[in-house]
């Protein structure tokens, strides 16, 4: 096959994946929306009205004194995984019941309410708001993290640039590898018809047509 046959194939196979590539591209440099995409959401936190005296295990690595409106929280961590006690028995804290998870949240999210609107569903830590914002508490750590529609598309636009079409890691290896081979192979050869084409040009006599 010629090579400018060759290079015509490999460029209508590549024309999806290059448009995807420089619209995805396009918005990961100009980050529109990323801000609220990826807020990092915290439990608000007061002022201490009690003291609390803690004395340290030797193996923990970090202590952290906390107040929310669920009450006193006492974090630490161990063997590299954080766990939450409370500071006045030491006790492992028992996991919330829905209800503290959603005024915890609530609580959280009450300066956003544009964005995270009230709290439809509690289920199993997670909760889901009437803006379709899910919330997951690890309470372990005492974190929230947030997902709304615009971090699911961003997150979509990442897979589709980076040729995770698919539900499992092997086959979008692969495919990533594939595209990345084909992008390769139409850059050499467009450089080879190009270097043919000025190859042939010195080489054609005085006043011949092409």
């Amino acid at each position: 096959m010629k090579l400018n046959a060759l290079h015509k194939i490999l460029g209508l196979i590549m024309i999806a994946p290059l448009i995807l590539w420089a619209i995805t591209g396009l918005i990961f440099l100009t980050k529109p929306g990323y801000n609220n995409a990826y807020e990092q959401l915290s439990p608000a936190l007061y002022h201490f009205d009690k003291t609390a005296r803690v004395t340290g295990a030797t193996s923990w690595t970090d202590i952290r004194l906390l107040r929310t409106v669920l009450g006193y929280h006492l974090l630490v961590q161990e063997a590299g995984s954080w766990k939450h006690l409370d500071p006045f028995t030491l006790e492992v804290k028992s996991q919330p019941n829905p209800e503290q998870v959603k005024a915890l949240i609530q609580d959280a999210t009450k300066a956003s309410s544009g964005r995270y609107g009230t709290i439809s569903t509690v289920q199993d830590n997670i909760a889901i708001t009437d803006t379709d914002v899910i919330i997951t508490l690890d309470w372990n750590s005492l974190t929230l993290r947030q997902e709304g529609r615009d971090t699911r598309l961003i997150n979509t636009l990442y897979q589709i640039h980076y040729l995770q079409w698919f539900g499992s890691p092997l086959p979008n290896t692969l495919f990533g590898i594939f595209g990345l081979i084909l992008l390769v192979a139409l850059s050499i050869l467009g450089c080879a018809t190009y270097i043919r084409g000025k190859t042939n040009e010195r080489t054609l006599p005085p006043n011949s047509e092409l």
